[in-house]
């Protein structure tokens, strides 16, 4: 369950610092050019190409039920869960920065960049978490990188690289140094 993630995340993180990782291959038929790698954070989506992944990541969501306002409680399950995100937006966005950083010193890509979109797989991790898109399936080129084992080991290291970056600093006021800044 996608919305089960990020709690079961935030339950074993309990009181100490922690990070939240949802790592995926991205695919997009209708453009089989489409490669690269790039990496979300939870936020409102921006361009059509967020709000493209978001409807992808979020599909299995789209369930109805009857008699319930589904309009009215959707915008009431934004605002709390945007309540309790608000806090860890700003260092997610900073540490989706850092796993782009390092993913581009290994993978071949285009580097896609670090985007934002309303993610339901990181909207319940009450904790700085990136969705992390390590390639195309749709892509002959980044299928066959995604197919090797020396990939997986080098995108793995660099992805716990950007972790032990950003954990240097994180959470503000810890032994690691952080920075006090808020959004």
């Amino acid at each position: 369950d996608v919305w089960a993630r990020g709690l079961t995340a935030t339950e074993w993180k309990g009181e100490r610092p922690g990070v939240f990782l949802s790592i995926h291959a991205n695919s997009f038929p209708a453009r089989r050019e489409a490669r690269g790698f790039e990496t979300y954070f939870l936020s409102d989506a921006r361009t059509d190409d967020e709000r493209r992944v978001s409807a992808i990541e979020n599909a299995p969501l789209n369930i109805s039920a009857p008699n319930i306002d589904e309009e009215r409680l959707a915008d009431m399950d934004f605002i709390l869960r945007d309540l309790r995100n608000y806090e860890h937006a700003h260092w997610s966005e900073s540490l989706a920065t850092l796993v782009q950083n390092e993913l581009a010193e290994v993978h071949p890509g285009p580097n896609r960049g670090v985007k934002q979109g309303p993610l339901a797989v990181l909207t319940n991790a009450l904790m700085p978490s990136v969705l992390i898109e390590v390639g195309f399936l749709s892509n002959e080129s980044d299928l066959q990188l995604l197919r090797q084992k020396d990939f997986h080991q080098s995108s793995g290291r660099a992805i716990a690289e950007a972790v032990i970056k950003f954990l240097r600093s994180y959470p503000p006021g810890s032994s690691g140094g952080g920075d006090e800044r808020r959004r």
